[in-house]
């Protein structure tokens, strides 16, 4: 319990200093980022259909992919988040666990669109901070409910 108490703040502070730094991109950067993930996955398409495709419709289903890559990213790592603070706060044994724990998550994910508007060619979005908000408390109601039932298997 006690290297509980160490491990999940710091591994709190690494997943915001990995936001942090996802967002400190310049938008160039950010989209090249979100591209080679699109490639990838047409990749792994290619090799599992076997079928080849042109550079028209590489073209179009990396610019066509972009949007659902960056959004399903913000939902990823505030998933995470989620589940991490929720964790953290519950090993330090803090009230209304759920409440503080989509209340940090959403504070950071407001931040995080601010420290954006600081970076070059980037913008603030209220839907980041509300697709950032819903993984976080996707995160913390898988954790509730994981955690939950491991206490009634203990007991």
């Amino acid at each position: 319990m006690k290297s509980r108490k160490i491990i999940l703040p710091i591994l709190v502070l690494l997943c915001m200093l990995t936001i942090f730094c996802f967002s400190n991109q310049n938008a160039k950067k950010s989209q090249n980022l979100s591209d080679k993930v699109a490639i990838k996955t047409l990749e792994i398409k290619t090799e599992v259909t076997k079928k080849e495709i042109t550079k028209t419709e590489k073209d179009n289903f990396i610019k066509n992919s972009r949007t659902f890559i960056r959004k399903g990213a913000h939902f990823t790592i505030f998933f995470l988040l989620g589940i991490l603070v929720y964790l953290t706060f519950k090993t330090y044994n803090i009230k209304h666990t759920i409440l503080f724990s989509i209340l940090l998550c959403f504070f950071y994910a407001c931040t995080d669109e601010i420290h954006q508007l600081f970076i070059e060619m980037r913008t603030a979005q209220i839907l980041d901070v509300f697709i950032d908000t819903c993984g976080a408390y996707v995160g913390i109601r898988f954790s509730y409910l994981l955690t939950r039932k491991s206490l009634n298997v203990k007991n």
